[in-house]
C-alpha cells in the first residue's frame, strides 16, 4: 500500500478516495486562477460539469469576431434655422411692367429674416455591422459601422405682425387655409466608430458590457418651405401680381463631422462561437452650417432678389443631433 492511501485512510478503517493526480492544488495559483476559482464558489458552478459555453477558457481567448445589430433609434429635438435677404414683396421687379418697379431705399437695401423651428423625428430603423478583437482581459476593440434613418417631421413656420423684418411685414399675406410651412425629411447618417468594450465576467452564459467609441458621421437631410400667398391681396398692380403665388425651397442639407457613443449592452452565449444580445446606446453627433442653398422659385418666378438677377438663396444652420438607439444582434467568433 503506497504512503499516499495510508494516509488518506481514516481512523475508522475506511479508505477515502486517493486525491485525483491530474488535479493539484499544491502548486502556486496565478491571479487569473484565483479569479477563476472564486467565481466558481460566488457562482456555485461545476467547472467539471460547465458547458463549452461558459469554460474557463472561453472569455480569455483572443479571437476576432464579426457582429450584426438591428433596431429603432429615436431622435432628439434637431434645431434648425435659415437666414436669407430679404425684400418687402412690393419691391419685386417681375410684379411690374418693364421699368416700372419702385427703386426707393427700402427696396434696394433689403434686410436678414431668419426661420428658426426645432423639430422631432421620433423611431426610426437602424442596422450596425461591426468586426472586433477580444483581448482576452475583458476588454475589447472595435471597428463598426452604424447607418440610421429618421422619420419627416412637418411644422408650421412661427410668423408674428409687425417689427422691422420683412417676413413679418408680409404675415398679411399668407393664405389662412395653407399657412407657411417647413419639413425636414429624409434625415439619414452614416457612422463609423472606434470602440471599446468592457466585458463583465458573471461565470454564466449571461455577460454585461459597457463602453463607447468616437468616430465620423455623415449626415444628409431634406429641407422643404413654402409661402402660399392669398387670392385676395388687394386693387394694387403689384397685389393683383403677386395673388396666389408660392415661394417654395427644397434643398439637400449635408455634412460630415465627428461623433460619440456611449452604450451598454448584454450577451447571451449560445455556443462557444456565438453569442445574441441587446445594446442601449446614446449618440451624438455635430451640428454644422450649409450655405448658399438656392430657393426654387420666388412667387411664381425665378429665384432672385428684388435687383432681378442676384439668386435668392438661404444659409442653414443644423444643430447637435443626439439619439437613443436600442437594438438586438448577433455575434460570431471566428
Amino acid at each position: 500500500m503506497s504512503v499516499q492511501t495510508v494516509l488518506a485512510q481514516d481512523i475508522s478503517g475506511t479508505v477515502a478516495p486517493a486525491p485525483d493526480p491530474a488535479y493539484n492544488n499544491t502548486g502556486p495559483k496565478d491571479g487569473a486562477t484565483i479569479e477563476n476559482d472564486f467565481t466558481d464558489i460566488a457562482f456555485g458552478r461545476d467547472p467539471e460539469a460547465m458547458p463549452e459555453t461558459t469554460a474557463r477558457t472561453a472569455p480569455t481567448a483572443n479571437r476576432f469576431y464579426i457582429g450584426l445589430e438591428a433596431g429603432l433609434s429615436i431622435s432628439g429635438d434637431l434645431d434648425v434655422s435659415q437666414s436669407f435677404v430679404n425684400h418687402l414683396t412690393r419691391c419685386d421687379p417681375f410684379l411690374y411692367a418693364p421699368g416700372a418697379a419702385p427703386t426707393d431705399g427700402e427696396c434696394a437695401a433689403g434686410q436678414i429674416s431668419i426661420i428658426e423651428n426645432v423639430f422631432t423625428h421620433g423611431a426610426s430603423f437602424t442596422g450596425s455591422a461591426a468586426l472586433g478583437y477580444t483581448l482576452g482581459n475583458g476588454l475589447r476593440l472595435e471597428a463598426e459601422y452604424l447607418h440610421r434613418r429618421q422619420g419627416s417631421d412637418d411644422r408650421r413656420i412661427p410668423l408674428g405682425p409687425g417689427g422691422d423684418d420683412p417676413l413679418a411685414q408680409k404675415s398679411s399675406e399668407w393664405d389662412a387655409n395653407d399657412p407657411p410651412s417647413e419639413r425636414i425629411y429624409d434625415l439619414s447618417t452614416h457612422h463609423v466608430f472606434l470602440n471599446a468594450w468592457y466585458d463583465l465576467r458573471t461565470g454564466s452564459r449571461l455577460t454585461p458590457y459597457i463602453g463607447g467609441g468616437v468616430g465620423m458621421a455623415s449626415t444628409t437631410m431634406h429641407y422643404s418651405g413654402r409661402f402660399l400667398r392669398r387670392s385676395d391681396l388687394g386693387p394694387e398692380p403689384w397685389q393683383l401680381a403677386a395673388a396666389g403665388t408660392l415661394s417654395h425651397i427644397d434643398a439637400e442639407l449635408a455634412s460630415t463631422g465627428l461623433g460619440f457613443q456611449v452604450a451598454g449592452g448584454i450577451d447571451y452565449a449560445l455556443r462557444d462561437h456565438v453569442s445574441i444580445g441587446a445594446k442601449v446606446r446614446w449618440i451624438r453627433s455635430g451640428g454644422f452650417d450649409d450655405s448658399g442653398k438656392l430657393w426654387t422659385q420666388i412667387r411664381d418666378h425665378d429665384p432672385v432678389r428684388s435687383d432681378g438677377v442676384t439668386p435668392f438663396t438661404s444659409d442653414f444652420n443644423v444643430g447637435n443631433m443626439q439619439n437613443w438607439v436600442m437594438t438586438v444582434g448577433l455575434r460570431y467568433y471566428l
